[in-house]
């Protein structure tokens, strides 16, 4: 649990976040935690970004059918297959001319994100703009909904903190209170969902249980009171 002020940056949430996982985690987000920078970050530490949405919209100018070696910049083939007669990376960006006599009659030409020249098609895509296309298009895949439809399991939490727990109007103020009493609303949501698991399973087993959990809640606020009366 993060408990930071509403001036706080997702993007910094996400930094945060990701900072503190292991390798070869999995981490399901909102769009608004994602961005390239944050998955390479991700990626150098081994750890899979999977953003259920994006912000802006997931329209894709299907600049990802192109055939690209992304270790050479070099953009190989057109979705049809056609070589380009010049290829290069600048700034960031790929450039790719293509023959007319290809694009012209091309039954892909409507769909196709090249821009008609006086001599040639140009194919221009930014290195993030390509790696959002195929984000996009993984979007799209069954196994990829899959995944992403777990995140729905986490969004019942703050519904119920701010309906039931009225976590939105706390009755103290400050920084470490504020997370006394949030700490308190969270573990109430954990001994229900416990006691609500457990109730099939033997009543010494479940005693245990509830007296391990009750003792850590005891210990948490006699930390607190410590830094309160401090």
């Amino acid at each position: 649990m993060t408990y930071k002020k509403n001036t706080y940056s997702d993007q910094k949430f996400a930094e945060d976040t990701i900072s503190k996982l292991d390798e070869g985690t999995t981490a399901l987000t909102d769009g608004a935690y994602f961005s390239e920078e944050i998955n390479n970050k991700a990626k150098a530490k081994g750890i899979k970004v999977v953003p259920t949405n994006l912000v802006g919209g997931g329209k894709n100018n299907n600049a990802d059918k192109f055939e690209i070696e992304e270790k050479e910049h070099l953009v190989k083939k057109c979705p049809s297959g056609h070589k380009p007669i010049t290829s290069k990376f600048k700034e960031g960006s790929y450039r790719a001319h293509f023959n007319k006599k290809h694009c012209s009659n091309c039954p892909f030409r409507k769909d196709c994100p090249v821009i008609e020249q006086k001599k040639s098609y140009l194919f221009k895509v930014s290195e993030k703009t390509l790696h959002r296309c195929q984000l996009i298009t993984r979007m799209g895949t069954s196994e990829y909904q899959e995944l992403a439809r777990k995140r729905a399991g986490i969004e019942g939490i703050p519904s119920i903190l701010r309906r039931r727990y009225k976590i939105d109007h706390l009755p103290v103020r400050g920084e470490v209170r504020s997370k006394v009493y949030l700490g308190f609303k969270i573990s109430a949501i954990n001994c229900k969902r416990l006691i609500k698991g457990l109730m099939d399973r033997p009543i010494p087993e479940l005693s245990t249980l509830l007296y391990n959990h009750l003792f850590s809640l005891f210990s948490f606020q006699r930390t607190y009171r410590v830094k309160f009366a401090a």
